[in-house]
This record gives C-alpha cells, sequence and structure tokens, in this order.
C-alpha cells in the first residue's frame, strides 16, 4: 500500500489539475501574452516567410509544441516544407501588330507556361486550336505551314464538346498548347473565356514552361489581328522566374478517434514596412497573426490534456498567408483522399486579439458552410461579446482552401483595425482578456460542434470570382448572407 499511494495520490492530483483548467485562468493568459509578445518582437524581423525571421518564429512554436508535449503530425518532424514559384518583369511585356500597340494588362497579360522570349512572326487562325482524332477534328488542317508562325487559339469550344466531360484533357489549355508546340509554332495568342479554366492558365507559381511565349488577349483584339492576316505580329515576355521554400508546421492529438478537428492559423506576417513614412520599420504582426498562434497553442494545449474520444486534432501553423494563402493551399493539395474525408470541420484563426476595435464585435465568416453551424451558434453562448454571422467563406484567409475542397469551415475575427499591416500592430495594442474570452467561446464552440455526427458541408450560393483580364485583375462578388 505504501508503494501504491503515492500513485492514487498523483491521480487525484492530475484529475484535479485537469479540471481546473481554463481559458479564464490568468495563468493561461500570461502564456499567451508571452507567445505574442515573443512573436511579435523586433528580434523575429516581422516572421515574413522565407526569411531568418520565419525560421526564428517556428523555431520558437516548435518549443512551445514540445514543452506541451504535442507531436508532430507525421514522420517526427513538425515542419512541413513547401516551395512555391514567382515571375518578375525585367522589362515590361509588349504586343504590336499593324503598327498598333497594346496595352499589358488591359489589353493583353500572360499566360502560366510562357517562355521568356520575342518575336515578330505572322499570325495565323488555328480556331479551336483543337485536335482529336477520334472526333475527326484538326483545327490545323486547313493552314499550310503554321511552322514558325504565331498560332491564334480561341479557349472556347463546340458545344457538343464542351458538355461531354470525357472530353476534359483534349479541351483544355494544355493539350491545346501541346497541338501548337508540335506544329512547331513560334508563339501562342489566346483568346476568349480564360475564366473556364481559373489558375490553370495563370498561376505563375508553377515550374513548367513551354520554349515559345505564350499570351492571352481580349476578344478586340483579337478581332483585330484577324483584320491584319498580312501584317506581321511582335509579341515580347520578359519573365524571371524564382521559387522560395516556406514551412508549415504541423502537429496532432491522437486519440484513436475515427474523425478529424483541424485547428489552423497563420504564423507569418510582412517583413519590413514598405511604407517610407515608417523608414523601413518592421511590420509586427501582433494581430496578425501572433494571436491566432498563440491562440491555437493555447487550444492545442487544452486539447492535449481533455482527450475526446470522437476525434483527433491536427494543428496547423501555416506559412505564407501574406504572400498569398500559400500555407493552406498546399496543405489541402498535399492531403490524401482518405485522410480528407475524415476531417471533420476546420477553424481558422486570424486577427483575434483586438476585441473593441470594431465594438465589442467577433466575426464568424464561412456561417453557412454548414446547415449544422446555426445551431451551434445559437446554443453556444458567448458572454462579452457580440457576434456577427457571414454566410461565405471570404477568400482572404486559410480557411478558404478547405471550404474549396468541401470541408466545413468556420473563421473567427474581430475586424480590421487602423495599425492593420503597419508596424503599429503591436503586443501592447492586444486586448489579453478579449482573447480569453474568444479561445473559452471556441473551445465551447469545437467541442459542442464535434460531440455529435461528422459535421456536414453546405456550399453557399451567391460567391464568385469573376476574371477580369488574363488572370491579372480579380473581382470578388458576393452576397452576404445572414442569419
Amino acid at each position: 500500500m505504501r508503494m501504491l499511494l503515492p500513485f492514487f495520490l498523483a491521480c487525484i492530483l492530475n484529475c484535479h489539475c485537469i479540471a481546473q483548467i481554463s481559458f479564464l485562468d490568468s495563468s493561461v493568459r500570461e502564456r499567451f501574452r508571452h507567445d505574442i509578445y515573443v512573436l511579435a518582437s523586433d528580434s523575429l524581423e516581422g516572421r515574413e516567410a522565407g526569411t531568418e525571421g520565419e525560421r526564428k518564429a517556428y523555431t520558437y512554436i516548435i518549443s512551445r509544441l514540445n514543452e506541451a508535449g504535442i507531436p508532430p503530425w507525421q514522420g517526427g518532424n513538425y515542419l512541413q516544407p513547401f516551395t512555391h514559384g514567382y515571375m518578375k518583369f525585367g522589362k515590361t511585356p509588349h504586343l504590336r501588330v499593324s503598327g498598333k500597340s497594346f496595352n499589358w494588362r488591359y489589353d493583353f497579360g500572360l499566360c502560366t507556361y510562357s517562355a521568356r522570349d520575342s518575336l515578330t512572326s505572322l499570325c495565323v487562325d488555328a480556331g479551336y486550336g483543337l485536335v482529336i482524332p477520334g472526333a475527326g477534328i484538326d483545327d490545323y488542317n486547313g493552314i499550310r505551314d503554321p511552322g514558325g508562325k504565331i498560332v491564334l487559339i480561341d479557349l472556347d469550344a463546340p458545344r457538343k464538346l464542351s458538355a461531354d466531360k470525357s472530353m476534359k484533357d483534349e479541351l483544355s489549355p494544355a493539350f491545346r498548347m501541346a497541338n501548337a508546340v508540335k506544329r512547331s509554332a513560334a508563339g501562342i495568342i489566346f483568346y476568349d473565356n480564360p475564366g473556364l479554366y481559373g489558375k490553370s492558365l495563370f498561376d505563375f507559381s508553377l515550374n513548367d514552361t513551354l520554349t515559345i511565349p505564350v499570351i492571352y488577349v481580349t476578344q478586340e483584339v483579337a478581332d483585330f489581328i484577324r483584320q491584319h492576316p498580312s501584317d506581321p505580329v511582335t509579341m515580347a515576355v520578359y519573365i524571371n522566374r524564382s521559387t522560395e521554400t516556406y514551412h508549415n508546421i504541423t502537429a496532432y492529438i491522437d486519440n484513436r478517434a475515427p474523425r478529424t478537428i483541424i485547428l489552423g492559423a497563420h504564423y507569418d506576417h510582412l517583413g519590413k514596412s514598405m511604407d517610407r513614412k515608417y523608414n523601413g520599420a518592421y511590420c509586427l504582426g501582433a494581430d496578425d497573426n501572433a494571436s491566432g498562434t498563440a491562440g491555437i497553442l493555447e487550444l492545442a494545449r487544452y486539447y492535449s490534456v481533455h482527450r475526446d474520444p470522437k476525434n483527433n486534432y491536427l494543428v496547423i501553423f501555416f506559412s505564407a498567408e501574406e504572400k498569398g494563402l500559400f500555407g493552406s493551399e498546399f496543405f489541402v493539395k498535399a492531403m490524401r483522399p482518405s485522410f480528407r474525408d475524415s476531417v471533420n470541420f476546420m477553424v481558422n484563426f486570424d486577427m483575434i486579439g483586438r476585441l473593441g476595435c470594431e465594438g465589442m464585435l467577433v466575426t464568424a465568416e464561412a456561417a453557412g458552410s454548414s446547415p449544422l453551424w446555426k445551431n451551434i451558434y445559437r446554443d453556444v453562448k458567448h458572454p462579452g461579446f457580440h457576434l456577427k454571422k457571414i454566410a461565405p467563406s471570404l477568400p482572404y484567409s486559410d480557411q478558404e482552401a478547405f471550404y474549396r475542397k468541401g470541408i466545413p469551415v468556420l473563421y473567427l475575427n474581430t475586424g480590421l483595425h487602423q495599425d492593420y499591416h503597419t508596424p503599429l500592430d503591436r503586443p501592447e495594442t492586444i486586448n489579453y482578456s478579449g482573447m480569453t474570452g474568444i479561445l473559452d467561446y471556441s473551445e465551447k464552440l469545437v467541442s459542442a460542434a464535434g460531440s455529435g455526427d461528422k459535421v456536414p458541408y453546405r456550399q453557399v450560393p451567391g460567391i464568385s470570382l469573376t476574371l477580369q483580364m488574363a488572370g491579372f485583375i480579380f473581382e470578388y462578388i458576393e452576397e452576404m448572407l445572414s442569419f
């Protein structure tokens, strides 16, 4: 009995400590206050993705995960490195036809696979640019010699083909480019409806390139080229390509459960301010998004102690959010289908540190991404602040990639403020008491949603991204549904 007594006492004391854990405890508040002061310190240089500041930030976050005893997700390594491609222009691209020069970004733009090159040649009209032997289609059949010429291609397609899902590959821009290259075309000019292909024509993160220049023009420019078939076309593309490496951080609380809840926040920020009035000072990003980072660190601590038999918890700290949501996009693309199907829902925490900047208001975006959220929001109380619900998942933070993959999402934030993306977003401006209330509410929200069956997904109507011109100008159209 003397040997067993210390064991029983330890169990009793441990159970007592577990029961006392609360986000409203001063010790919890001091812990995430410390995290924010470290992450938003000058020594981390604004945590710009791909820099020494990012390395210092992920080193610190990993140390906190280790302290809490929360293991990495896969392979014994918390870091999930990924690369992203970029392009820069050495000179302004140009297009000239029959003595008339056209404006880049307004009359024409560049396509993903374009080579860095310039040429002057005649342009031949290749119709849709399709070659489908099984359907008896060869749009190059009437062209005497496309070799060494620029090929004009309509991105539309005959209705009977576009309605046939089995023709998806043959109608893709990649196949049409391949058809032109096989016939020794010197360049390609696309026109008509690029919005059909989303990012596939304009995702310059891709490293695949052709050996010839490829541009997109408006319908008006295409008509002008057709009206001057005997006049040479001059096109020049000046692209310098490069890649950067970034690092997501992933940790996993394995409860041997059939489903997994994802808690996410981006930990990167902007680095130095580009605004001259700040004289190169660092944008420290206390609210954006040291607050969310510290928040999910604390939630991870909580769920590592309060075990949930129905859900595992994957905690992700995204990199390169400020570069263009690259970390979450990479993670979602890399998910195995079996894991994706096991995800219950995803909660994103981005800028939760300024309660009071828009009144005592917390915004819950993507509140329409599941029919279940309406009841959850009704039943879970949120003392200390009001809740504003926005149905769509707006494409400005990391939950968006998960939503597009059919995963229910929630995104909590305390709104924009005048210090946003400036060096004035500092740790002393954070409402730490407000954060404790938001984290306490979030735990209740997540636990309520995770206690039942798998959360169903719903796509919210009335959201679209409209492509204006060659992948450069986007207009966001939203239907703000409330309930």
